[in-house]
């Protein structure tokens, strides 16, 4: 199985992302998480205005925070998502924005709306982009997080997702593997089933943390 993605690094170990492959990094906040996502894809600043990421080719990025453009519409932000990505057909963004939810909301500005839905624009800006790689830093609003795997069976491009999450939850019990995050570093991948069954004191210690 080919690889979409693959980190190492001394300080906060390895990580890769396998074709048709759903991972999840899971830890409690402030554990490192996005650090680990901004090294695998080579991220600096404001993730909007990147360039020359090793993974730009293959990778969607919905980044927790700075997300979308505030002095955009909800429409624009999906047709134009940046100086350095291709414009998005007006037809191709609508499809997008109907599938998570704001079909209704195009015309409005996306600084009159709220935290969720903002992650929500973002979301389809990242499904419109045409990438084998979906990467989701942060949780999105339980609606549209429940219907995530659902959603992306309906948008053939995307193969694989690289999540994030601070809760052992049914989602992460469907992964097919878990990247265990603790001080900044990726402790142990596996299942959650498995990683449950560990004896190392420090993967219980961190698994017990995040499964609170």
């Amino acid at each position: 199985m080919s690889k979409l993605a693959e980190l190492q690094d001394k300080e906060t170990g390895s990580l890769e992302v396998l074709d048709n492959e759903h991972v999840i990094l899971l830890g409690p906040s402030g554990s490192g998480k996005t650090v680990i996502i901004k090294r695998l894809l080579g991220v600096h600043g404001n993730p909007l205005r990147r360039r020359g990421s090793p993974l730009s080719d293959r990778c969607a990025y919905v980044p927790q925070s700075d997300g979308v453009f505030l002095d955009a519409t909800v429409l624009d932000n999906v047709t134009h998502p940046s100086a350095h990505a291709p414009s998005v057909p007006e037809q191709q963004a609508r499809d997008y924005l109907d599938l998570v939810g704001l079909s209704e909301r195009t015309a409005v500005q996306t600084a009159a709306l709220s935290i969720s839905d903002r992650r929500r624009v973002s979301l389809a800006r990242a499904l419109s982009r045409g990438k084998p790689l979906l990467v989701i830093d942060g949780d999105l609003d339980p609606t549209i997080g429940a219907l995530l795997t659902d959603l992306l069976d309906t948008i053939p491009h995307v193969r694989s997702l690289l999540l994030t999450s601070c809760v052992a939850d049914a989602r992460v019990a469907r992964a097919d593997r878990v990247a265990l995050v603790h001080g900044g570093r990726v402790l142990a991948q596996d299942t959650v089933a498995a990683l449950r069954q560990a004896v190392d004191p420090d993967i219980r210690s961190a698994l017990a943390w995040v499964a609170r």
